[in-house]
């Protein structure tokens, strides 16, 4: 936990608060690459930006790093350049150094054009992302395949032209859980199934699942073409606290 408040341009970030931010990253860079690579790109970043073949795909790559490490120096008293990261045994990023801000944790998603990343004081943090106009067909033999039953039905139960839509909600907010659980794939994607009520949503599980419904806080942010959903680990059964900001002023010039 965060120990008193960090002090943003959204206000204090209290123990409890999360702040959600995105993105719309640019086509091109107004910086060179070259002086962005070297500031927001550690060694092991570096090794895997070159192996990108696609270039639309080294791009958002190093967006997401310029967003991640401008924010977490938003928080803490810490260069961009400064900030390192070490990953558990599935892969989950955490704050390695400055090991006095390791208690401000953060999670990263991002899709064609978006980054969102967000931050809080708590290590229960997920966040996915999608464009909605992501070409993709066959929702429902997907869906069969990673959906839990209940699911499956409520899409079959949905109008056509919101179908597409309940799908991504549902697809965002499963992924949003296994971020935020930090363990990966290992859940199982039809252990667990949610509903959707306007822009919030509530899980359920699987008997012997080993996780309470009720602590979890996820919500859904519509933009656009953009879909973000978050998944949020409750404090004593209150309600996650998710604030949201556009990042771009902040990352002018970029």
């Amino acid at each position: 936990m965060l120990s008193g408040k960090v002090r943003t341009g959204l206000g204090d970030l209290e123990a409890g608060a999360c702040h959600l931010w995105y993105w719309r990253v640019p086509e091109r860079f107004g910086r060179p690459l070259d002086k962005l690579e070297r500031q927001f790109l550690d060694a092991s970043e570096t090794e895997r930006y070159a192996r990108f073949r696609v270039a639309p795909a080294a791009h958002i790559f190093l967006a997401s790093r310029i967003l991640l490490r401008t924010l977490l120096s938003r928080y803490w008293p810490a260069r961009p350049e400064d900030w390192r990261f070490a990953v558990n045994q599935w892969g989950r990023p955490r704050v390695a150094e400055p090991a006095e801000a390791a208690g401000l944790h953060f999670n990263l998603s991002h899709t064609g054009g978006l980054v969102a990343c967000i931050v809080g004081g708590r290590e229960e943090l997920g966040v996915d992302t999608e464009s909605t106009r992501r070409p993709m067909t066959d929702l429902m033999q997907l869906a069969g395949r990673f959906f839990a039953p209940t699911e499956v039905a409520a899409l079959r139960e949905t109008a056509d032209d919101e179908r597409r839509q309940r799908f991504f909600e549902f697809w965002t907010l499963k992924e949003s859980y296994i971020k935020a659980r930090g363990i990966g794939l290992s859940l199982g994607l039809s252990s667990f199934a949610f509903t959707v009520t306007g822009d919030r949503a509530a899980i359920a599980f699987e008997p012997g699942f080993d996780d309470d419904p009720a602590a979890w806080d996820f919500r859904l942010f519509r933009m656009d073409d953009y879909l973000i959903a978050t998944g949020v680990g409750r404090e004593g059964g209150e309600p996650a606290s998710v604030v949201m900001a556009d990042a771009r002023e902040l990352l002018a010039g970029y």
